[in-house]
């Protein structure tokens, strides 16, 4: 019941972990296992990438603390890739508004699968949801896997030097701020609180030039 498309972009992720191995026979594609002990060496792996991210965590805490001192926010967290799905689903309870976007292509596609992404954009664009993006130096706008441009959508490329060290991406919509997690495991929170949301638009703005 799985459609071609999502079955390459799974096996495209298996393979990238090491745990399927690609051969051509007569012109045609065939896929199998790896060596099953490169199942332990993924979990060892995982377990190094979710303490950096707890890591990451613990360094950017003092400046969410910072930010948020002036404020009472509600702040909901997402665990897992299915929790950061539903993440982006809440966006979809807004309509006709914009979506002020960081988003560190490569990154995401390690969290986010083509045709979920996809769905999103076809979805945003039924809801009127108009994009402001900015993309990491080496983007390629044509690349970006969620973005079709329609005649009020925005794109740019960061500075270099905004670009270094770009870790999560951010997206600021009505009274909120959704962070996604682009280091080691996938979670993501959402900010809701007008007053933060004000002072991430004027960070983004002087993002944007």
């Amino acid at each position: 019941s799985i459609t071609r498309p999502s079955v390459y972009d799974q096996l495209k992720t298996l393979i990238t972990l090491g745990l399927v191995v690609e051969l051509e026979v007569e012109g045609k594609a065939h896929f199998a296992a790896s060596d099953l002990k490169y199942l332990d060496a993924l979990l060892v792996d995982r377990i190094d990438r979710l303490s950096q991210s707890r890591e990451s965590l613990v360094e950017a805490l003092p400046m969410l603390q910072k930010s948020l001192a002036t404020v009472t926010p509600k702040l909901r967290f997402f665990e897992g890739s299915e929790g950061v799905k539903q993440l982006l689903k809440d966006i979809m309870w807004h309509d006709k508004t914009t979506l002020q976007i960081i988003w560190p292509q490569i990154q995401m596609l390690q969290v986010f699968d083509g045709a979920f992404l996809h769905w999103f954009d076809e979805r945003r664009q039924k809801r009127a949801l108009r994009i402001n993006l900015l993309l990491p130096q080496g983007t390629k706008k044509t690349e970006v896997a969620f973005f079709t441009q329609g005649e009020k959508d925005q794109c740019r490329i960061l500075k270099k030097e905004d670009s270094r060290n770009l870790t999560m991406a951010s997206i600021i919509y009505n009274n909120k701020v959704a962070f996604i997690s682009s280091v080691g495991e996938s979670f993501g929170f959402i900010v809701e609180s007008k007053e933060f949301v004000d002072q991430e638009k004027i960070k983004f703005s002087a993002l944007w030039g």
